[in-house]
Formats: structure tokens, sequence, C-alpha cells
């Protein structure tokens, strides 16, 4: 792959979890679309493995270096997306959402582009894990989101909250877990040990560090 497609997450492996999770759900003539497609090493990982019918969304066209899916320039906060006439069977968006002003938008478009069967698989840095209540309930801050996180996310994903606003524009989570599954890679040690035990009393149902929403339309909803 080419080095300017290097995985861009908190967390590497990612990309490779997110790849089984989509080939577990649709064949490889399904049609992709990525939402905040960057340079495109997301869509170039679904090339990669035998997906062809590829789309990628952004703002920035000269950033996009991906061999994979074609490109279509937009910016996800304001404006309406140029597409072909279709419908697609997957639509993604990797660690997006945390940079939109707008998310709200977001959920407006998928629901407008997604396919009547079809899947919407977001992911954001997860804050339910028990590690992150720790370090909100001793410092007030969110990790990532801090001073010392990265700058562009101004949107944290609480999931009672998400899950209203998915609602509102007729979408609904069928699916949530973790990467990793069973642990946090990213925190420091001693938060990891005040963590461990904690949760010898509180679950951690939550505990990696990118939470990944699998979504659809809600079944009594025809867009």
């Amino acid at each position: 792959m080419n080095t300017a497609l290097t995985e861009y997450t908190m967390v590497q492996g990612l990309h490779e979890s997110l790849t089984s999770k989509v080939l577990s759900y649709v064949d490889h003539h399904a049609s992709i679309l990525d939402i905040g497609a960057g340079a495109g090493a997301w869509l170039e990982r679904l090339g990669s493995v035998g997906f062809h019918n590829l789309y990628g969304i952004d703002k920035d066209f000269q950033r996009f270096q991906a061999t994979k899916g074609q490109f279509i320039t937009a910016d996800l906060d304001y404006e309406d997306f140029i597409l072909p006439d279709k419908t697609f069977d997957i639509i993604t968006s990797i660690e997006v959402i945390e940079h939109l002003e707008n998310p709200g938008r977001l959920f407006y478009h998928v629901f407008r582009l997604i396919a009547p069967n079809g899947y919407f698989l977001l992911t954001t840095p997860n804050l339910h894990s028990v590690i992150c209540r720790l370090r909100l309930l001793l410092t007030g801050n969110l990790r990532q989101f801090d001073a010392k996180g990265e700058p562009t996310h101004i949107y944290p994903v609480f999931l009672t909250p998400l899950e209203r606003l998915l609602d509102i524009h007729g979408l609904e989570v069928v699916e949530t877990w973790t990467f990793p599954e069973t642990k946090t890679v990213t925190s420091r040690p001693v938060l990891k040990l005040l963590s461990s035990v904690i949760t010898l009393f509180i679950r951690d149902d939550l505990p990696g560090d990118i939470l990944c929403l699998l979504i659809r339309k809600k079944p009594d909803i025809h867009g």
C-alpha cells in the first residue's frame, strides 16, 4: 500500500477488523460509499480484498490518493452530494463524525443514499469505557477531546443522544461493539491499573478505544 495511505486511526488494525465485518454482511459485488474518505486508505483496503464498486466523498480532492474507487468532492457539513442515481448496500464513515460541525447532516445523507436493506457502519472514539469515565471523573476531560487530543475533534459521541438523533433521521442502531473488543491499548498504565480495579465492581461493556456501530433504516420507514 502507498505509504501515504497508511491506516489513519488511533488504533492499528481497525480497518482490517472492519473489513471482516463488512464481508460478513455483503459480497464483493456490493456498492459501498465511504463518507469522509480522506486519502482513501479504507477504500484501498476494501479494494484489496475484492470489492470493486467503491465510492468516496470528502472535501479535499488533492488529498485522495487511493487507486480504488471513484471520488466525489463535497463538504460533509454543508453540501449535498452529487452522486450517480443509485443507493448503496454499505455506507461507511470511519472516524469522521467527531470532526463534523453538523452530525445530523451526515445522517440525512445516509438515509437518502442507503439501500432499503443496506447498512451504515460508523466508528468514532469510544467514550463509554470504564477507563474513559474514570479519566473524566479524575480530570474533568474527555479522552481525545481535551487539550492533548486531536484538535479537530469537536463532536463527542454518546450513545443515548446519538440514538435520538438517528431516530429523527429514520435510522437505528442494530449492533454495537468496540475495537479492540476487550481492552484499551492507548491509555496510560496508571489509568489501566485503576480501571482494572474498578471493573471488579462496575461492568465494562464497551472497553475498547473505538466505538463501532452498525446502523440501518428503521423497518417502518421507507425512503
